[in-house]
């Protein structure tokens, strides 16, 4: 009978552990922060042109050449306010069994692109995407947790003193895209990515909507940062490991000048 109880004892301590550990899962899964979509608001008011700017800077606008049309989608598409970018990144701590997934953004994202094309056909001649690294901020929740306290601790890994962007620069390439459309599209964009001084080929995959003068695009692609020279904990026995797999994401709003 005393080893009953002793087996019922443990077989209760057992499944409020399942439970506290089936609610810990239900409480991250219901609280990460949900993937950047395809924004559904009108920019907040209008890009900085000011020459000061060392955002601006990183992303200098081009001339548009005197033989694309003021109508239709051809032209300078140049990224607006609101418009976020960050990362994703899998991490695991030493006192949790199920890994959590960090969330970082940040609004402070320039750039442009140029379109081009005829007869129906859209072309990427060109553009530039800058993100400031520096001002990214944490918008995951875990509890006992501050997880703001890592982002001190992400801008040492990526040596934002040193290298505050990260930039990508799209190839030229065709678009398939409908002019006409307003519907959400699908397209896959090719370029080059500079992570903490090192440039890297990476595309990312795109939702695009075309609204009139403006276009709104979202979508992510994933790194190994230590193609980057990016080291990230991995060690077994320490407090946090992170997977070098990480996701970068955008949701962008662009309008024609």
């Amino acid at each position: 009978m005393r080893f009953g109880l002793i087996w019922k004892g443990l077989a209760g301590l057992v499944l409020i552990g399942i439970m506290g550990a089936v609610g810990a899962i239900t409480y991250l899964n219901h609280t990460r922060p949900a993937a950047l979509g395809i924004a559904s608001v009108t920019p907040r008011g209008s890009a900085s042109t000011s020459p000061d700017d060392p955002l601006n800077l990183v992303c200098r606008r081009p001339p548009v050449p005197s033989n694309f049309s003021s109508a239709g989608v051809t032209g300078l598409w140049v990224i607006q306010p609101g418009s976020v970018a960050g990362y994703r990144a899998r991490e695991q701590f030493a006192e949790l069994t199920s890994p959590h997934e960090a969330v970082a953004r940040t609004e402070k994202v320039s750039g442009w692109l140029l379109i081009g094309g005829s007869g129906g056909t859209l072309e990427i001649e060109t553009g530039c995407v800058a993100v400031d690294v520096r001002a990214l901020r944490s918008v995951d929740e875990l509890p006992g947790f501050n997880t703001s306290d890592r982002d001190s601790i992400a801008r040492d890994f990526l040596s934002a003193h040193s290298h505050p962007y990260v930039i990508f620069q799209p190839y030229p390439a065709s678009l398939p895209l409908s002019a006409t459309s307003r519907a959400i599209q699908h397209v896959t964009l090719a370029g080059d990515i500079d992570v903490s001084g090192t440039t890297r080929p990476e595309q990312f995959a795109l939702d695009v909507r075309l609204t009139g003068k403006q276009v709104a695009a979202a979508g992510k692609t994933t790194v190994q940062v230590e193609d980057f020279g990016v080291e990230v904990p991995q060690e077994a026995g320490g407090f946090v490991r992170v997977d070098p797999h990480i996701t970068l994401e955008v949701s962008l709003i662009l309008l024609k000048t």
